[in-house]
Order: C-alpha cells, then sequence, then structure tokens
C-alpha cells in the first residue's frame, strides 16, 4: 500500500482595507445585575463581585430587581390598609446603594420592574425566605386596576424614594429616603409579553400611564419600553409600541429593548434529557445568533419606519444551558470561553447594524436560577471567561470607533470558522477583533503586520486576557478564542 499524500490546508489571511470606511460605532456594551441573593452584603462574595462590577467600568449598566425574589425586590409586599402599609427598603436599599457605589458616576439604567403580587388579580403566594425562588410570583392573571393608575402611583413611589429623597404613601404618611440618584433612563417592566401575558395594547397604555407619572421626577430622565423576552419577538409589540398615535400625547419613546439568548434546548428546558449534547452546542448557538441577527434587521426596518429617533438596547444577551435551572449544572469549563466568543460576536455584528447599546446577561446567577449566564463565580465572585471577554471587549473598543472592510479566508471565498472586524479607534489606533468559532485552533496570515494580541480563549480560562507580541504576521487563535490584535505604530 502505498502512502497518500494528504494535502495542508492553506493558511487563512485577514485582509484590511483602512481606507475603507464602512460605519462608525454607536453601541454601548455593557451589562446588567439584578437583586441576586449572594450579592447581599452578608454573602461572603459580596465585595469580591461588587468590585468585579467596578472594575469593569461599563457605562449604562442596568439595575433589575427581579419578580423571582420578591423579599429582596418589592417594597410594598402587602396591600395598605386603613391601619398602614408594608412599605419598607430595608432589603432592596443595599443592593441599590451598593450598584450605584460601583458605577461610580457612570450613566446607569433603573428597571424596578416588579410588579407586586397583591395588584394582580390572583395574587400569588410567596415566602420571606429572601433565599426561595418563586417563578410563578408573576402571573398572567391580570391587573386588578385596568386604569393602571395604582401601578404607576406605585412606580412613582418607588422612584421618589430614589431619586426625590422620599414619597407620601397611600395614608399620607410622609417616607423619607435622603437618596438623590440620577437615572439615565428608567425601563418600565421586564419580560412583559413573558412574566404576565401582557399584549402589545395593554402594554402601550401601562407604559404610558408610569412614564407620564414618573417624568416630573427627573427632566432628563429617558424611558425604555417593552422588553420583551427571548421566547418570541412578535413583530406586532414593534408595530404598535412604536406608532406614536398609540400613545398619549407628549409620551416620548426614547428606546426599545428585547433579548436573546441562544440555548441547545429542544424539547425540555429544565431537563438535559432529549437536548442537543455538548458537541453539538458550538454550531447551535452561532447558528442562533445568525437566525436572530435577521429578526434585528427586520425590528429595525419598523423603527425607522414609525420612529426613526428611538434607540435599541438589546440589553440582555447570552447562552444557556441545556438543563438552565439544574441545581447542581454539570458546566465544562470551555462552555464559559465558547458563550463569551458568541456574546462577542453578537455584539460586533450589532456595531455593524448600528445598535444603540448590547447587554451581557448577566452579570451575577447561580445554581438553581439559570448559572449558564453568569460574569462571575457564584461560590467565589471571581470573574470568569466571560466577564474577561465583555472587559477585553470594552478596554479596546467604544462608540466613536470607525470600522474599514476586512475580511478573512482566501481569495475565493470567506473561512466561516473566523469573524474579523478592522477598526480604526478614537484614539487613533488600529485593531483587528478576531473570533474563532470553532473548537480547533486556526492559524492565520495577517500580511506582514506586527502588533500584539490581547485574548481569552480555552487556555487562559477565567483568567484576565493574555498579551503577547506577534512578529511578522503569523499568528494562531485557540479554540472559541476572542482575540484583538493591535497593529504596532507606524
Amino acid at each position: 500500500m502505498t502512502d497518500i499524500d494528504v494535502p495542508v490546508p492553506p493558511t487563512p489571511s485577514v485582509t484590511v482595507d483602512w481606507t475603507n470606511p464602512t460605519s462608525v460605532s454607536k453601541t454601548v456594551l455593557t451589562t446588567h445585575i439584578w437583586t441576586a441573593p449572594p450579592m447581599r452584603r452578608d454573602s461572603p462574595i459580596h465585595d469580591r463581585v461588587f468590585e468585579a462590577l467596578r472594575e469593569l467600568r461599563a457605562d449604562y449598566v442596568r439595575f433589575l430587581p427581579w419578580f423571582t425574589h420578591p423579599t429582596l425586590s418589592v417594597p410594598a409586599l402587602e396591600p395598605p390598609t386603613e391601619a398602614g402599609t408594608s412599605w419598607n427598603f430595608g432589603n432592596l436599599d443595599p443592593f441599590v446603594e451598593d450598584f450605584v457605589k460601583a458605577s461610580e458616576g457612570r450613566p446607569v439604567v433603573a428597571n424596578f420592574a416588579t410588579i407586586p403580587g397583591w395588584m394582580l388579580t390572583t395574587p400569588p403566594e410567596y415566602s420571606t425566605d429572601p433565599d426561595t425562588i418563586h417563578w410563578e410570583y408573576e402571573n398572567s392573571s391580570g391587573l386588578r386596576d385596568e386604569t393602571f393608575t395604582e401601578v404607576a402611583d406605585y412606580f412613582f413611589r418607588v422612584a421618589s424614594w430614589y431619586i426625590a429623597g422620599g414619597f407620601t404613601d397611600e395614608n399620607g404618611v410622609r417616607h423619607e429616603s435622603g437618596h438623590r440618584y440620577r437615572f439615565a433612563y428608567w425601563e418600565v417592566l421586564c419580560e412583559p409579553d413573558w412574566n404576565l401575558g401582557i399584549s402589545p395594547e395593554t402594554y402601550t397604555r401601562l407604559y404610558d400611564a408610569v412614564v407620564e407619572r414618573l417624568r416630573p421626577l427627573d427632566p432628563e430622565m429617558r424611558f425604555v419600553g417593552l422588553s420583551l423576552s427571548h421566547v418570541h419577538h412578535d413583530p406586532e409589540y414593534f408595530w404598535y409600541f412604536l406608532d406614536p398615535v398609540n400613545h398619549r400625547s407628549g409620551i416620548p419613546l426614547d428606546a426599545v429593548s428585547y433579548h436573546f439568548y441562544a440555548t441547545p434546548q429542544i424539547i425540555n428546558p429544565f431537563s438535559p434529557e432529549g437536548n442537543a449534547g455538548e458537541e453539538t452546542w458550538n454550531s447551535t448557538f452561532f447558528a442562533q445568533v445568525d437566525a436572530f441577527l435577521d429578526q434585528v434587521r427586520f425590528i429595525d426596518s419598523i423603527r425607522i419606519r414609525l420612529s426613526p429617533n428611538t434607540k435599541t438596547f438589546l440589553n440582555e444577551i447570552g447562552t444557556y444551558l441545556a438543563d438552565l435551572m439544574n441545581p447542581d449544572p454539570q458546566i465544562p469549563d470551555w462552555y464559559w470561553t465558547l458563550s463569551g466568543s458568541v456574546h462577542a460576536y453578537l455584539w460586533a455584528r450589532c456595531v455593524e447594524l448600528g445598535i444603540d447599546l448590547v447587554g451581557v446577561a448577566e452579570f451575577m446567577d447561580y445554581p438553581s436560577m439559570i448559572p449558564g449566564v453568569t460574569l462571575v463565580d457564584w461560590d467565589t465572585g471571581e470573574p470568569n471567561a466571560r466577564y474577561q471577554v465583555t472587559k477585553l471587549l470594552l478596554d479596546h473598543f467604544g462608540p466613536g470607533d470607525t470600522h474599514v472592510e476586512a475580511r478573512a479566508g482566501y481569495p475565493q471565498f470567506v473561512d466561516a470558522r473566523l469573524f474579523v472586524q478592522a477598526v480604526h479607534t478614537t484614539e487613533g489606533e488600529r485593531k483587528i477583533l478576531i473570533i474563532n468559532k470553532g473548537a480547533a485552533e486556526v492559524a492565520l496570515d495577517l500580511d506582514e503586520a506586527s502588533g500584539t494580541l490581547s485574548f481569552v480563549d480555552v487556555t487562559t480560562g477565567s483568567r484576565p486576557p493574555v498579551s503577547r507580541p506577534v512578529q511578522a504576521g503569523r499568528l494562531t487563535v485557540g479554540p472559541h478564542a476572542t482575540a484583538v490584535f493591535t497593529l504596532a505604530a507606524e
């Protein structure tokens, strides 16, 4: 038998035309935090988590008291009576205070999203244990006050507590907070299409009622509407909400938001049984991102037609695990690097599309909730690879950067394993973002360019990005790598 010569595949080249600008970035990259029990002040990881948030130095971080833990997120757990009210910010205030402190004066987004359960026609039961998870706390039974005055008054009092130093309750009693915070945006509810089953018409009426009530508190504060879940992106929400004729006179449409999570779930979101195996995650995640980008283009076409000055916030993006709520998740180490490369790719494509904000979900999560989306370790509070990818992007890119024509591959075709984006930064540097979509390392030819490669891949794990010099334009990017090549100054 004779040996068969197997041809060695050619090395793909990165070609950049630095003289051909394609767009100027306006996309803010950020994250969000919620009232997760491991972030309480008595938690052993509290200090490290908020230190990591401060070190990220992201603008427009979103603060979201979430309905799954009403004892921590709802400061009025029971309805008012003639004898008094249940207003108590003792559990919520520490989260807000620590969040604002970690933001160090940067603009932030508030979304005190949870409507008290007693305002629903079918009030849920709840435990006072702050660690108990209540997925049933919000439900689609409807609001007991169909004029939405009750809900608007509730959010007005919450906002007044943090913006105006206090409020007067339902019985005429004054409550003083001393807080005088400023929020760049106030988002009205979170995923009401999923949690509450609200129609586009109902949500629009509720949004108008809340915004009209809150606007006098801070004339400079802007508002975010919709906040649609990843479950579906029904175009009717956008067609209806973005049409100014469907709103009260003078109600602003500053921004709309919606979410996306790539997932290997096929059959049962609460069990790994029957779902796709780990070997498919890589291709599945990136295919879902590409499909979602078509939705983004369609949704943006609606926005441009109806309300072109409204901004678009994709303020929750990430990846789920197959058994997303497993109390004892078995997560391979490489998942975190893969997930980071997926959200880096989605962010980069959104920059190309002119999306105003991309928020990586979510800063803190843990087993029994949705552990696969966390940016920090739930046992130690230390950053993981998803955090490190986010910080790599924040440290190297930002709004105002000029993007130029670039491709990775061969004269005849693009290399589908790679994504590249070439940028003139606002600091005058030339950088190339390189994302390896695959699970194997890839060699690259950068046309004799020299410089520095900073990267996160399976070898760096949760450590900060590694940097190394590159000479003569030859380099290798590791599996699931997110890398930034900074060209040496000419």
